[in-house]
C-alpha cells in the first residue's frame, strides 16, 4: 500500500507541475499577442504606403496628359477647329496653370520620395523584430 505521504509529495509536484505549465503558456500567450500586434502593424504599413504610390502614379499620369494636349494645341499643323487648339493668350494661361500643377506635383513627388526610405526603414524594424519574437 502506497503512503499518505507519498500521494501528497505526488499531488505537490503535479501542483508545482500545473503551476509552471500555467507560467509557460502565460508567456506563449504574450508573445503571440505580440506578434500578432507585430502582423499587424506590417499589414497596415504595406497597404497605407502602396495607396499614397498609387494616388501619386495617377496624379503624374494625368498631369502627363495635360501636358501632352498641351503640346498638341501649340502645334503649327493644329488648326483653330481643333478641341485641343488654344489661342496663343489662352496657351500661356494654360501654361501657367501647368507650371503651378507641375511644382505641386513635383513638391508631392519629394515629400514621397524622402519618406519612402524612412517608412521602408520603419518597415525593416518591425519584419526584424517580428522575427526576433519568433
Amino acid at each position: 500500500m502506497v503512503s499518505t505521504k507519498v500521494l501528497k509529495d505526488e499531488n505537490r509536484d503535479w501542483h508545482q507541475d500545473h503551476a509552471l505549465w500555467k507560467k509557460e503558456t502565460e508567456v506563449w500567450q504574450q508573445e503571440m499577442e505580440k506578434l500578432v500586434a507585430l502582423l499587424y502593424l506590417l499589414e497596415r504599413a504595406l497597404p497605407e504606403h502602396s495607396s499614397l504610390l498609387t494616388l501619386h502614379s495617377t496624379l503624374i499620369d494625368e498631369h502627363e496628359q495635360q501636358v501632352t494636349s498641351y503640346e498638341c494645341g501649340m502645334d503649327e499643323r493644329c488648326f483653330p477647329g481643333c478641341p485641343t487648339y488654344k489661342s496663343p493668350e489662352k496657351q500661356a494661361q494654360f501654361h501657367q496653370k501647368l507650371a503651378e500643377l507641375h511644382e505641386q506635383v513635383k513638391r508631392q513627388h519629394q515629400k514621397l520620395k524622402q519618406n519612402y526610405s524612412a517608412e521602408m526603414e520603419k518597415f525593416r524594424q518591425l519584419l526584424q523584430q517580428l522575427l526576433d519574437e519568433c
